[in-house]
């Protein structure tokens, strides 16, 4: 089976395809890799602690006994039903058994008694795992990505759907501008907001609205306010609040694509703000066009920005910010440190 794309991931993780038994779950996001995993492993097996119809693995255990994998997943339940066989390797440590394995059962020597989920971290095209799946009859091969803004979008959606939950249109641009490319960070931040809010089993009004004090509250202190700190001190062209900034961002595990994003939103509406300005508007008439609306304790350090940045000085940072994205994600160099070094140059541009 090839590799699952696109909507061909929803649709597999929706309703499971009865020929394939081995899925290679795969990708730089561990966070979206874990939770797609528990997904396809919960379909089978309710609880994880079920020591007859669950069962994990190490590469360790493939170390010491190559024919493991396949030994597991042929074993019937004592306890009758369908089995899980899950394991998370480092990477081409399980390549020969994984592909033995497949081969095994494209072949028919074993028929499969389990759902066998392996979870890798960043696989090359090349990856002797991948190769194994992306070829194999009852394998899948289901890469993880970072998010993208709509995947945040629809994730925090389905979230406060599951809880009769919507949002105000500006709380969610504002969720969906604070959160990153991490799932696992972001699903996080979305399970700690609807919890402020307070799921429907523990609310006796019925349906609710989250609304953008609830985001702003909810994020207090912690990734939101860590990113935005980070952007507003680069635009304040502030570098010792900025290093601290930065610091505290990190500490709050805050991704450094997370922090760019925040970066780019903080110039993007500046850039919005000073076009209202150009064709007429009043400082405070553009800042209440933004959408959201800059915050009323906000305002006056905005208007300030807008004095620093415009022109060919705003454009020239806008383009910089284009590279630096271009740079972090194709040159294989550290990521946080392209950033970072990005977001102090700004700062110091600022300062000029």
């Amino acid at each position: 089976m090839v590799a699952l794309k696109g909507k061909a991931i929803s649709a597999f993780l929706g309703k499971r395809d009865p020929q394939v038994v081995a899925v290679l779950i795969y990708g730089p996001d561990a966070g979206l890799a874990r939770a797609r995993a528990d997904k396809l492993a919960r379909a089978v097996v309710a609880d994880f602690k079920d020591p007859f119809n669950y069962i994990e693995l190490t590469d360790a255990d493939l170390k010491t006994e190559p024919g493991r994998l396949a030994d597991e997943a042929a074993a019937l339940s004592f306890a009758g039903g369908e089995r899980v066989v899950r394991l998370r390797t480092s990477g081409e440590a399980a390549a020969k058994s994984a592909a033995a394995f497949l081969s095994a059962l494209d072949s028919g020597a074993i028929k499969s008694n389990a759902l066998v989920l392996i979870e890798a971290g960043a696989l090359t095209p090349r990856s002797g795992l991948r190769k194994a799946f992306e070829k194999a009859e009852s394998g899948a091969a289901l890469p993880c990505y970072a998010d993208g803004p709509a995947d945040v979008r629809a994730l925090a959606q389905d979230a406060a759907r599951a809880e009769e939950l919507n949002f105000d249109p500006d709380a969610l641009d504002l969720l969906v501008s604070i959160l990153g490319e991490d799932h696992g960070v972001s699903r996080a931040e979305i399970d700690k907001l609807i919890l402020y809010k307070g799921p429907k089993s523990l609310r006796s009004s019925g349906p609710g609205t989250i609304t953008l004090e609830d985001v702003r509250a909810s994020l207090a202190d912690g990734l939101g306010d860590a990113m935005d700190d980070v952007a507003a001190a680069c635009a304040d062209g502030a570098p010792k609040r900025l290093a601290t900034a930065l610091h505290r961002a990190a500490a709050a595990g805050a991704s450094p694509v997370g922090l760019l994003r925040a970066v780019q939103r903080q110039f993007a509406r500046l850039k919005t703000a000073r076009d209202f300005i150009d064709a007429g508007e009043s400082a405070a008439s553009a800042m209440k066009k933004l959408r959201p609306p800059v915050f009323f304790a906000e305002q006056r350090a905005f208007e300030a920005r807008l004095s620093k940045w415009r022109g060919p000085k705003l454009d020239r940072a806008l383009r910089r910010l284009i590279d630096v994205e271009l740079e972090a994600k194709t040159t294989g160099a550290p990521q946080r440190e392209i950033i970072e070094r990005a977001a102090l140059r700004l700062a110091l541009m600022a300062a000029r």
